[in-house]
């Protein structure tokens, strides 16, 4: 008799555990079907998006060219006047040094 009680209750809880796993895949299908309609709805937009994203990339690619030697002209402006800076302090010490032997 405790037997078939302990079975029973082992049973039910069985059916409990399979209800619980039926009814959380009858959401997760909802869902799924939810998110595919909402992509079949968003493809047209999607590949119009990409058109776009298409053409703006060729013209970024047009623009390399220009943005580089912007970059490499300013880059080079900096370093050019940085070491006319070095090179005006450099002479300005040697200067200084022979300025003070000639005056001792």
């Amino acid at each position: 008799m405790l037997i078939n009680f302990l079975i029973s209750i082992v049973f039910i809880a069985e059916i409990i555990i399979t209800l619980t796993i039926i009814i959380n895949l009858v959401k997760l299908d909802k869902r799924i079907i939810e998110f595919n309609d909402f992509v079949e709805d968003a493809k047209p937009d999607i590949k119009d998006i990409m058109k776009e994203l298409e053409k703006l990339s060729e013209q970024l690619i047009e623009l390399a060219p220009v943005f580089r030697d912007k970059i490499k002209s300013t880059v080079t402006n900096i370093i050019m006047s940085q070491l006319k800076s070095l090179l005006g302090g450099l002479t300005f010490w040697i200067v200084k040094k022979e300025v003070e032997k000639h005056v001792q």
